[in-house]
């Protein structure tokens, strides 16, 4: 095996606060719904399966955490996602589930 430099503490440490906000299968479904697009707080909701409320504030806490951008239109607000480079992160756990499969 071939050695590859060890990814930097400094690097880690800024990784460790994404990767904990993140670490919630709501949070991680809405991210996996985002990835396809832009889409409004019904939708999300309907795709997710989760009660309104609760989904509502993971969206918030998400948005909050810079992981998730807002915008309303008239009654409805659409959120976005704002760092695509966690979709790197489903695909990691989609690997892991079809490996213990």
């Amino acid at each position: 095996m071939s050695w590859t430099p060890l990814v930097s503490l400094e690097q880690l440490e800024q990784a460790a606060p994404l990767i904990r906000v993140t670490a919630h299968p709501l949070r991680l479904r809405i991210i996996d719904f985002l990835q396809h697009g832009e889409a409004c707080v019904g939708d999300i909701v309907g795709a997710t399966q989760g009660a309104q409320a609760v989904t509502s504030q993971h969206l918030g806490t998400l948005r909050q955490h810079g992981i998730l951008a807002a915008r309303r239109e008239g009654q409805r607000v659409y959120y976005r996602l704002e760092r695509p480079e966690l979709i790197h992160l489903l695909e990691c756990i989609h690997a892991h589930c079809q490996r213990r499969v």
